[in-house]
């Protein structure tokens, strides 16, 4: 009887347990929740989603779908670039028409990733431009401003920059107003890798820094060794050896977040070896080639170390090993025929003739020396005619769509003179027609929504009568910059703008001259301050300036600065007769900066009220910096006091 009842308890046990897997296999809500963990714990989060690899057949479509999204995910967050590239292909097989949105866009956006680090540049961003279309579409605004980041990144390994800066800073708006720190940080982090390669070290040192602190902040490993990377290769491009070095072990440290992580450790060794050897410390730098050439990793990177020890062991004098280890760098380059003729394969020639002069052979290290300044100057040359010959591409292919085009429409007339049936030609007309103006609709109905969404986004943060920033984005603004500026080193800065005598201005001349006044004052005062103010609407004639990184001295000038344009400024009204008359228009400014006892939005906006109140009260037509001593006079002096602007409402 015991038996009996063991076997019944068995039973429904292992019936319990394939409901519960057969759950789990078609509700996909744990995978959908599960960024955070990647993010935070991806080695951990990817064994977990191993153990489900021998269900696989018993999963939903799109249960299977979500699970290689995930795993795909994880093996990119722990460098395993191989295995998620076979992923990734993998599902997309799977993909189809009726596959949801959202699972669309990241298998597209990885796709991006994959032909990006291929080197297959236009082939990424139009895989990424797909995905931003379709997030968009679908509003998706998170993965939208991912493939945005991602697309901005892909168009600067091309160098263009301009275009590059443009989309990220469109993107960077975007992620405020989400207020999501992660793309924000994702954004900065390639804001760093721009600015690097357009040699802009210092903007580059500091958005890395930027994003490397918001990664330590939330607590995700694999995205701070990125920004961790970054700073040592930048250091070491800059010629900061010491500073590349440290940060190149930090990053070794830090990459044991990935127990099996081969990639990065020899990432890591032939940063640190090569940053040695480029300092001129040998010794140190030969250990750690020996070290670095050991391991699994890139060939094209291994004949970079080779070449580096070959220059240490020449300065060293032990000149046969120096020609092996040169030897080894050249039969590297002969079996990889893209690079043969690069700088990369050239300056072999250059360590050669170094090796021929310390062998005191003159002579041939001349005759090296002539050889690799022709190479070079070819291989610039060959450079330069390339991206010559790609701009010149594009314009022949554009070109040749136009010939075609017009070829097509000879062809009609041609088929027209000589067809003897009027009304299938008739027919065949209208048909093209109808083609042509349902592809016109269809495309102006894309670009109306595009431009619908566009506009959306500019209502939410602008003011619609002067185009800058409204009264939530300039506060929001505000808060957050305070809330991350913890440097008590750095200080902000605001000035709260009133326009003199308005209400006798709108009496004597009219609303809509008002509204000029209003819109002139927000363009004079957008003009005098610097590309990373913002300057925004809070109330009818009132606006709030907030300048980062600025000191009171420097504020004072800039308000000072506003006040004398404003004054300057010709404001022409017309009198009854449709006469224009100037009328003098002044602003009044109140200026507050930051200190080590007030890093709060609330007490940094009523100071710069106090000062605005003591300019109004001392004349008007002045800007006025906050000083300790207005603190207790204030309501004393006032005989009614101006309501300062609550910023937990905003």
């Amino acid at each position: 009887m015991q038996l009996v009842y063991r076997s019944i308890l068995l039973l429904f046990l292992t019936s319990y347990v394939f409901v519960v897997n057969a759950e789990q296999l078609t509700d996909t809500s744990t995978l959908e929740n599960m960024e955070q963990s990647l993010n935070k714990q991806p080695w951990q989060t990817y064994q977990t989603l191993l153990l489900e690899t021998e269900q696989l057949d018993n999963m939903s479509l799109h249960y299977k779908l979500w699970w290689w999204l995930r795993k795909a995910q994880a093996e990119n967050l722990l460098y395993f670039f191989d295995k998620f590239e076979k992923t990734v292909t993998q599902a997309e097989k799977s993909i189809h028409s009726q596959t949801s949105a959202q699972v669309t866009i990241y298998f597209d956006l990885f796709r991006g990733l994959i032909l990006q680090r291929q080197g297959q540049y236009q082939q990424s961003q139009t895989i990424l431009k797909k995905a931003k279309h379709l997030a968009r579409k679908n509003h998706f605004t998170y993965l939208a401003v991912r493939a945005k980041q991602e697309l901005a990144y892909t168009r600067s390994l091309t160098e263009v920059y301009e275009l590059s800066l443009t989309e990220l800073q469109q993107a960077y708006v975007e992620a405020f107003a989400l207020n999501d720190e992660f793309l924000i940080a994702k954004i900065n982090e390639v804001y760093g890798a721009i600015y690097g390669y357009m040699n802009d070290y210092d903007n580059s040192v500091e958005y890395y820094q930027k994003a490397l602190t918001s990664y330590q902040k939330l607590g995700y490993p694999a995205h701070e060794v990125e920004a961790i990377y970054g700073l040592a290769a930048t250091y070491r491009y800059w010629q900061k050896y010491e500073l590349a070095i440290e940060y190149y072990q930090r990053y070794q440290q830090t990459i044991e977040f990935s127990p099996n992580n081969i990639d990065g450790k020899f990432y890591a060794a032939y940063g640190i070896a090569m940053s040695e050897a480029e300092q001129g410390s040998c010794e140190q730098a030969l250990v750690s080639i020996d070290y670095a050439v050991a391991l699994e990793g890139l060939i094209d990177y291994k004949a970079e170390l080779y070449k580096r020890k070959a220059q240490c062991l020449i300065e060293k004098g032990d000149l046969n090993e120096a020609k092996d280890a040169l030897q080894l760098a050249s039969d590297i380059f002969k079996g990889i025929p893209e690079l043969v003729g690069t700088s990369w394969q050239i300056e072999i020639i250059k360590i050669n003739a170094a090796l021929a002069h310390a062998q005191g052979d003159g002579s041939l290290a001349y005759q090296l020396l002539k050889q690799f300044n022709k190479k070079e100057i070819e291989s610039i040359n060959s450079r330069s005619s390339d991206r010559l010959l790609r701009v010149r591409s594009s314009m022949e292919v554009e070109r040749q769509n136009v010939e075609i085009s017009l070829l097509q429409q000879r062809t009609k007339v041609q088929d027209l003179q000589f067809e003897q049936q009027e009304q299938k030609n008739t027919i065949q007309a209208y048909v093209i027609g109808f083609i042509v103006m349902l592809v016109f609709f269809i495309l102006l109905f894309v670009y109306f929504q595009w431009r619908h969404g566009k506009r959306l986004l500019q209502l939410s943060i602008r003011d619609p009568l002067t185009d800058s920033f409204n009264r939530r984005y300039v506060f929001n603004f505000l808060n957050r910059l305070l809330k991350d500026n913890t440097s008590e080193k750095t200080t902000v800065s605001i000035m709260v703008i009133d326009i003199d005598d308005f209400k006798l201005v709108n009496d004597l001349y009219g609303h809509p001259f008002g509204d000029e006044v209003i819109k002139k004052i927000a363009l004079l005062g957008a003009e005098v301050l610097r590309g990373e103010d913002v300057i925004g609407r809070v109330g009818g004639e009132e606006f709030l300036c907030v300048l980062p990184r600025i000191d009171a001295v420097q504020s004072l000038h800039i308000a000072q600065r506003i006040v004398k344009e404003v004054s300057a400024c010709d404001f022409l009204a017309s009198d009854k007769n449709d006469n224009n008359q100037r009328v003098n228009v002044t602003v009044s400014i109140g200026v507050a900066t930051t200190f080590r006892n007030l890093q709060n939005s609330s007490g940094l906006y009523a100071q710069a009220d106090k000062a605005l109140y003591y300019a109004k009260y001392n004349g008007k037509n002045r800007a006025i910096q906050f000083q300790e001593s207005m603190q207790d006079s204030y309501q004393a002096r006032s005989g009614i006091k101006k309501p300062t602007t609550p910023l937990n409402d905003q």
